[in-house]
């Protein structure tokens, strides 16, 4: 529960910054702020708690820099050669590798828990699917780091019941899922844009199409049965124009 905190809430820093910049009214912007500050304090405490339970999972050590270094050369961007050896993995790049692996951690064990108490089969295939998806990126994010001789995170203590009754509705499970997913793409393109090593940015790219495709057949999912709600849209201006001829 405190792994699931961690990650909900920093995922939900990340949203109540954007939306207080995409904000122009006051009381909107005062909402966010307060949403935002609650969050930073929800956030603060999980990790507390984990600390002074030994289960906080710590990301990566790397030496201390003694000096200031500048790249010297243009082949600090490459890695997509398998012939020639790739440049050590830099505290950025690390930093979104540990994220992404304990992201994907928590979302093949959500996938698996749901998967585990929906009696649609349809939806227990998506989330199995999803499970293995998760399993498939931390192999590729760890194997990264390994390679690095970078020590792998381990994970928190994470056990499931024999329970098969579910906790919430297969539409709340289906909702949330998909908001995961989401959070992951946006996680992969920052982390792309943010490593300098070419082979990392394209694992990424290519693992972002992967979960694009499993969103889709998600949505597809939800549409089926009713549960995706349209967002309020622009006027489609050539149908009123061919409704209005039409009518007359």
């Amino acid at each position: 529960m405190l792994n699931y905190i961690d990650h909900t809430s920093s995922a939900g820093l990340l949203a109540y910054s954007g939306f207080i910049a995409m904000s122009t009214r006051t009381d909107i912007r005062a909402y966010f702020m307060e949403a935002l500050s609650e969050t930073s304090n929800l956030f603060d405490s999980g990790v507390e708690i984990s600390l002074s339970k030994g289960i906080f999972v710590r990301p990566p050590f790397i030496n201390y820099p003694t000096k200031t270094d500048f790249v010297g050369s243009k082949k600090y961007l490459s890695g997509l050669n398998p012939f020639t050896n790739k440049r050590p993995l830099n505290a950025i790049e690390i930093a979104y590798l540990f994220m992404n692996l304990t992201t994907n951690t928590l979302g093949s064990e959500l996938a698996l828990s749901f998967a585990q108490t929906t009696s649609e089969e349809k939806i227990q295939k998506w989330m199995l699917r999803g499970s293995e998806i998760s399993k498939k990126h931390i192999q590729i994010f760890t194997q990264l780091l390994i390679d690095n001789d970078t020590a792998t995170p381990g994970s928190s203590e994470v056990s499931f019941t024999n329970s098969t009754t579910p906790p919430f509705s297969d539409k709340l499970a289906m909702f949330h899922m998909s908001l995961l997913t989401a959070i992951g793409t946006g996680n992969y393109a920052t982390a792309a844009a943010a490593s300098q090593r070419s082979d990392l940015v394209m694992n990424y790219e290519r693992l972002s199409l992967e979960i694009g495709q499993y969103a889709k057949d998600g949505a597809d999912i939800m549409i089926e049965n009713e549960w995706l709600e349209q967002p309020p849209g622009t006027m489609d201006k050539e149908q009123l124009a061919k409704d209005k001829n039409q009518n007359r």
